[in-house]
């Protein structure tokens, strides 16, 4: 196995902006003058990068598969999903949705997911966790030894795809993992890990140096699909154990801001109560809006306290990056920035591109045109049973449209529809808007996300995503499908936006061959056109 070169174990100590850039136009890394104008067209290397779990390799075999995503789909980037707990990026298609037309027809019910690389006890040290984690499928295989050489012989590039999976149950019975877990209003553990505690931030700068220093990585990809409390009691109907976090290490983070703890805890117990009350169909005599403003005047620690956890997953980010660089100043780190930044304007503001560009040498940004359709006309169901209770579904789109600077199909098509193209270019645009031409834009173009539900049961859906597909709706009557021209169309838009690449999702063993041509059509039309 080839290793990259050695630094100090404590690179985890490192600060965030001890990263070293490689000077370029448009791709990774770069940091250009902000008031340079961001690149319109497609760079002279455009990546097209796939999101790629270890089971299509064990089911394929390595090279025809790596031949096959070069052929059809103009691939020179795979995002190789290790450590993932989650169906959206591990393991074969979900059980119940139609198998797709490669790799082993049958479903993998058994999947469990983990890491797929080899642990390096070393480097886990300095977390209670230690070294767990290892997937059991394909014991004795690494992935990254598997792909990377024979990818590297075929120019690709490689990438680690983190995927957090904090809801995953499977973490759980992890040995000391529960130590590891939010504390609800009433100081209860939470279902999901706590970013600020030590152990669970100390195992996942583990991994990040373990594959910095013994692989030979082209870049890590590192994605958390969680909004916070607040945007989560705003958005939809919740669970109690969603409003988090209040352990001894928020506490103590909350109390060094001049955040009065006990008043926060209290705020978010109200405001629990409202969600619970109006998700039960009993709206108050003022009404949902204005009930709930009310809860924001008597107690602004609402807010403080979900800036404070954004704040920390933020931080996290910080300390990957800065861990990354530490081992390997070339290694190019960023970040998935998932769908509900296209639907809620609350998560939106809890993004900040500016922000974000001092800590990332590419952004993901989620542009899944395809779905958004299922997925936002759910997204305006569930914020019709909590903060815009008072109106009607049909009342809310076109405010919540205007708020976001979207203009797609009416609500009773829109399931159908999807979204367009233009919506893939306009957010496209937006991010390297934003970004100042410091952070590469990398927008993920969805490839058969199984929308509505399947034949069986989900048992992989994120509880606290309201972008989820659960209930509400769409899953009845006619939705949205790929096509091989949707995905064209898209990665069009995207380069047509300022990207600098595309990140084609969620994970190959979903897709169809033809609809994954499609990429493939628009970059030989890229091709074709700059000639």
């Amino acid at each position: 196995m080839a290793t990259a070169p050695e630094t100090p174990d404590s690179a985890a100590d490192s600060a965030a902006d001890s990263g070293a850039h490689p000077p370029q136009d448009g791709t990774p890394g770069s940091r250009p003058d902000a008031a340079g104008s961001p690149p319109r067209t497609p760079p002279d290397d455009p990546l097209v990068a796939l999101q790629i779990g270890a089971v299509s390799f064990a089911d394929e075999g390595v090279a025809p598969l790596l031949d096959r995503l070069r052929e059809r789909g103009a691939v020179n980037a795979l995002f190789l999903a290790s450590p993932t707990w989650t169906r959206g990026t591990g393991g074969r298609q979900l059980p119940g949705h139609p198998l797709p037309d490669h790799g082993v027809q049958e479903y993998d019910r058994e999947w469990v997911g983990g890491n797929y690389a080899t642990v390096h006890p070393e480097y886990y040290r300095g977390t209670l966790l230690g070294a767990a984690g290892a997937a059991p499928e394909h014991p004795g295989w690494d992935l990254f030894d598997a792909v990377l050489p024979a990818a590297r012989e075929r120019g690709m590039k490689s990438f680690a795809w983190m995927e957090e999976s904090g809801y995953a149950a499977e973490l759980r019975t992890y040995p000391g993992f529960l130590s590891c877990l939010e504390s609800d209003v009433w100081g209860r553990p939470a279902p999901r890990p706590c970013f600020n505690n030590p152990d669970y931030r100390a195992w996942h700068l583990a991994m990040v140096e373990d594959y910095a220093k013994s692989y030979e990585l082209d870049g890590i990809a590192w994605c958390s699909e969680r909004p916070g409390p607040l945007n989560l009691l705003v958005e939809a109907p919740v669970t109690p154990d969603s409003v988090t976090c209040f352990c001894r290490h928020c506490a103590r983070i909350g109390a060094d801001r001049g955040i009065d703890v006990a008043r926060a805890r209290q705020g978010y117990r109200e405001a629990l109560a409202w969600n619970q009350r109006l998700a039960d169909g009993d709206r108050p005599a003022d009404g949902a809006f204005v009930t709930f403003w009310r809860l924001l005047m008597r107690y602004p620690e609402l807010l403080a306290w979900q800036q404070l956890w954004t704040d920390s997953q933020h931080q996290l980010y910080r300390d990957i990056y800065g861990t990354a660089k530490a081992c390997r100043a070339d290694l190019l780190v960023g970040w998935h920035v998932y769908h509900n930044l296209s639907f809620s304007p609350f998560y939106r503001a809890s993004q900040d591109y500016a922000e974000m560009s001092g800590f990332s040498d590419f952004l993901k940004v989620v542009t899944y045109h395809n779905c958004a359709g299922p997925r936002f006309t759910n997204w305006i169901r569930n914020i019709g049973r909590a903060l815009f209770a008072d109106a009607s579904g049909a009342e809310v789109y076109p405010l919540v449209q205007r708020l976001l600077g979207i203009d797609e199909a009416p609500l009773e098509e829109l399931a159908a529809t999807g979204f367009s193209a233009e919506y893939v270019r306009r957010e496209t645009a937006r991010a390297v808007a934003g970004l100042g031409g410091r952070t590469a834009v990398w927008p993920g173009i969805d490839i058969d996300i199984p929308v509505g539900p399947g034949k069986e049961p989900p048992t992989d859906l994120n509880p606290g995503n309201s972008t989820g597909l659960r209930g509400s709706g769409a899953d009845r009557g006619e939705l949205a499908r790929t096509t091989r021209e949707g995905v064209r169309d898209g990665v069009l838009a995207a380069f047509a936006g300022g990207a600098g690449g595309v990140v084609l999702s969620r994970k190959y063993s979903e897709m169809r061959l033809d609809n994954l041509a499609g990429a493939g059509d628009a970059m030989r039309q890229l091709a074709e056109a700059g000639r």
